[in-house]
């Protein structure tokens, strides 16, 4: 798996390959960055991270700090050792955590929250927690199979884009 733009462009990293995680590939991930545009100087929660590819790639694109959270602890090894090979964590923090619980206990908003739950076991209620933590006219992002769909208080859904089995759909936080 590699970076596909900005100042890590084409740096490889780990992936665990296993069946608990579906890495966002490559073609939807440049899709969701060209969506999303210039998202320099922001700050961008990477919610279930897996192997950080969303967070790297926003700190590729210019974040200014990415935190990314994830639960599997197979996972979060990888996660964690991708983080050291690009940065440190005074730009991308790492939790290995439930989404849900962490973000109860943080008082913190972000202009962009990333959510790509695993398919088989999407959580609507971490979802929500997510887009409680946006800041008001910041983004969520979320990934789902193209047979979900979400509303949310507060949330104006944008637009929706389809790759095979999956949808982005990108909502924007209201007053």
């Amino acid at each position: 798996m590699r970076i596909i733009s900005g100042i890590y462009k084409s740096r490889i990293i780990k992936d665990p390959r296993s069946k608990r995680t579906h890495p966002m590939g490559e073609r939807i991930r440049g899709a969701l960055f060209n969506t999303l545009g210039d998202i320099n100087g922001l700050t961008v929660l990477d919610a279930y991270a897996g192997t950080g590819a969303i967070a790297i790639e926003a700190l590729s694109r210019g974040a200014s700090k990415v935190y990314a959270v994830d639960m599997n602890p197979d996972t979060f090894e990888i996660l964690k050792e991708n983080r050291d090979l690009i940065t440190d964590d005074e730009y991308m923090v790492v939790y290995r955590s439930n989404v849900k619980s962490w973000l109860k206990n943080q008082d913190l908003e972000f202009d962009i929250v990333i959510a790509d739950p695993p398919y088989d076991n999407i959580g609507m209620n971490a979802i929500d927690e997510c887009a409680e933590h946006v800041a008001v006219d910041g983004l969520l992002v979320l990934s789902l199979p193209v047979s979900e769909n979400i509303e949310f208080k507060k949330m104006k859904l944008l637009d929706e884009k389809r790759y095979g089995t999956a949808k982005l759909l990108f909502y924007r936080r209201v007053k």
